[in-house]
């Protein structure tokens, strides 16, 4: 069903799925910070996902990539991008939740 599965919602649902393993290798560098020859491990996405809409590719079909930043993990780094992660799945959860708030409502023709 178009509706539900639109590509704008295959979008939304793939970035959370990024961030929640954004969020595993993030706490995965944060407790490793003191194992000797421990390098972070980031996850490339964003920059991926730009250059396929800028070449009109079909942006559902780009996934995410586990780097290795070939750098020791800093502590502040880490919670940084924690944050910085977290920020933006709720951001992600809060768009998914309006658009099915709205579709709840066309359906149904009461507001929440």
């Amino acid at each position: 069903m178009k509706l539900v599965d639109s590509a704008e919602t295959k979008l939304l649902s793939k970035a959370l799925d990024v961030y929640t393993l954004r969020q595993k290798l993030t706490a995965a560098n944060i407790a490793n910070l003191d194992t000797p020859g421990y390098t972070a491990k980031e996850v490339s996405f964003e920059d991926k996902l730009k250059s396929a809409m800028s070449n009109n590719a079909n942006a559902a079909d780009v996934n995410p990539e586990i780097v290795d930043s070939g750098e020791k993990p800093q502590i502040e780094g880490q919670l940084l991008e924690m944050s910085d992660t977290q920020i933006r799945a709720q951001l992600v959860s809060r768009v998914l939740r309006e658009k099915f708030d709205q579709l709840r409502t066309a359906i149904s023709g009461t507001p929440r």
